[in-house]
């Protein structure tokens, strides 16, 4: 094997693939980076792959010029620390199953052992023909907006994850702790009679995963859902994720009418300021704050018993009878900050119950009050 490439492409794509690798007591070779040096299609290119059983990845690498094809393993720790502190433009890159050549220019050259291919397991292309189709920055959106809402550390194993459910021309996202719940909906193009087969609770890691892979904005995604697992794919990435076992809770029974709740937009940007300026003076013993709202006025309260007391006014297009309500405010800056500063929000109040907040572009948040 013996391939040139340019070096931050090649260090970009290696990056994001070592995440993947495998850290805890595997197979030795799965802690490492499998090369694939290919010139089969007519067109040079690198395919770079990791997986840690539960999780894997396959990214093609298309800046490069093939002499020799072949794979090897590439040591995960010792190459990220020479394209680290390396500076030539390109790499090139000569090996078999016992040692890798780097020469990176004149007066840097690298010579590191390495480990046989055949133990390696292959992360093969997404050749599904039934699948969703949906543009990238779509998806992300929809990860960003969901995926803060979980509780990694639940017994319910369930609530580890975000359920994502492939419908008939749209995707729907649900994340919940129990406490709070996010949930966004997107168009999407449903190929091959695509929908989801059960319960599909997809691991936040492997989410984050998909959204730092899906760099190009106006690329498209595929996304099948098997029966335990999720195939994923964009023009240079594939990316295969065990699903989350347990049973999700009915999400849409919890979701209140909001038609009998009074209705109160808000500007993003100054709510969020506001909260967090009356946030200043919680604690986790006492982490409230009291929103009060009256006529063209939303006033924030918040008190800590050794820290002090804030109160915070902000002006807003609302009349009605006065309502009071106490949140957390680490949820509400969870949410907020998510979403665009000049979009405006409709908040939903009534006295005891939970309170709900949509966006104009079928997001929903869902906050349990304190008492």
């Amino acid at each position: 094997m013996k391939f040139t490439t340019e070096r931050i492409a090649f260090s970009q794509a290696f990056q994001l693939v070592t995440t993947v690798a495998a850290t805890r007591d595997v197979k030795p070779v799965m802690q490492n980076v499998k090369v694939i040096a290919d010139m089969s299609s007519g067109e040079p290119h690198l395919v770079l792959m990791a997986t840690d059983g539960e999780m894997g990845i396959r990214r093609i690498v298309t800046k490069c010029d093939v002499t020799e094809p072949g794979e090897a393993i590439l040591p995960a720790k010792r190459m990220r620390q020479i394209l680290q502190e390396v500076t030539s433009e390109n790499i090139e890159i000569s090996g078999d199953s016992q040692k890798l050549m780097l020469d990176c220019g004149g007066s840097s050259k690298f010579q590191l052992t390495t480990q046989p291919t055949d133990e390696f397991p292959d992360v093969y292309p997404f050749e599904e023909t039934a699948f969703h189709e949906v543009a990238a920055a779509t998806f992300r959106e929809l990860i960003k907006r969901t995926v803060f809402a979980i509780e990694p550390d639940s017994a319910r194993y369930a609530l580890g994850g975000v359920l994502l459910e492939m419908l008939e021309e749209k995707i729907v996202g649900v994340a919940t702790d129990g406490r709070r719940l996010a949930t966004q909906e997107i168009t999407a193009e449903s190929i091959g009679d695509h929908i989801s087969d059960g319960v599909a609770i997809v691991p936040p890691r492997a989410l984050t995963l998909l959204e730092r892979a899906m760099t190009d904005e106006q690329d498209a995604i595929k996304i099948n859902m098997g029966t335990n697992r999720m195939l994923a794919c964009s023009h240079d990435t594939t990316i295969f994720s065990r699903l989350i076992e347990g049973r999700f809770p009915k999400w849409r029974n919890i979701v209140p009418d909001t038609t009998t709740r009074m209705n109160i937009p808000l500007p993003v940007g100054a709510f969020y300021s506001a909260v967090r300026q009356a946030a200043t003076v919680t604690s986790e013993k006492q982490p409230g704050i009291v929103f009060q709202f009256s006529d063209d006025k939303l006033v924030l309260q918040g008190q800590g018993a050794e820290i002090g007391e804030s109160v915070i006014e902000m002006p807003i297009a609302w009349q009605g009878e006065e309502i009071r309500v106490k949140l957390d405010p680490a949820f509400l800056v969870d949410f907020l900050r998510v979403l665009p500063s000049d979009k405006v929000i409709d908040m939903f109040v009534e006295d005891d119950g939970p309170v709900v907040f949509k966006t104009d572009d079928e997001y929903m948040y869902i906050v349990m009050p304190l008492t």
